[in-house]
């Protein structure tokens, strides 16, 4: 697994985090944002944190101005990898968390150049609407007191996958599961796998060493 630049941020962060997160409560919220007016936020201060809304939901933060988080999506802490979560009400209380969101997403590419430091995006991702090739959930495995661990997700080609035969040499795991989003860990594969038919499956396995 190579870290990008950005994946190196969201590791500290993850690990360490900020000296400290901030509660309030809401003045609008959207599928994709959280504002609070009269709020004096610095740009992207609460870039890559979680942001955790009373019902339950959270988002992972993309970016934000004074006022406005923009997170990717709201997520069910239970079902992470599946329906978006209900966006929480425009006077919800909230609590940005001073840490950032596990890179639990993986997305897939047929692109096959060496990764970059610079990278923030996985390059020419797979992206079809409905498709069985787009980005999932991972099963995550870790041992207690362990210095490695395994990210695994299977992809199983649908009906709704076109360009057959598609040849994946690139995968990248990434606390979004909205492609295109926050991509920080990524992977040249051992070997280009070959899917041409549907039901055609592929297994990835990337082993992590802290």
């Amino acid at each position: 697994m190579t870290k990008t630049n950005a994946g190196l941020d969201l590791e500290w962060l993850a690990a360490i985090g900020l000296a400290a997160g901030e509660a309030n409560t809401a003045t609008a919220t959207s599928a994709t944002s959280l504002t609070r007016a009269g709020a004096s936020w610095t740009t992207d201060q609460w870039k890559n944190c979680v942001v955790v809304a009373a019902s339950g939901v959270y988002g992972n933060v993309l970016s934000n101005t004074a006022t406005v988080l923009t997170i990717d999506r709201w997520y069910n802490p239970g079902t992470p990898g599946g329906a978006a979560g209900t966006t929480p009400s425009g006077t919800t209380t909230y609590s940005i968390m001073p840490y950032a969101g596990g890179a639990m997403f993986m997305g897939l590419t047929t692109n096959a150049t060496a990764v970059a430091a610079g990278d923030t995006v996985l390059p020419s991702e797979i992206t079809t609407a409905g498709g069985g090739l787009i980005r999932k959930i991972c099963t995550l495995t870790h041992t207690a007191g362990g210095a490695t661990g395994t990210a695994v997700a299977v992809f199983t080609v649908n009906a709704s996958d076109t360009g057959l035969p598609v040849t994946i040499a690139k995968m990248g795991l990434s606390p979004s599961l909205l492609s295109g989003q926050n991509q920080l860990f990524q992977t040249v594969l051992s070997a280009t796998a070959v899917l041409s038919a549907i039901g055609d499956q592929l297994t990835v396995t990337d082993t992590i060493t802290c």
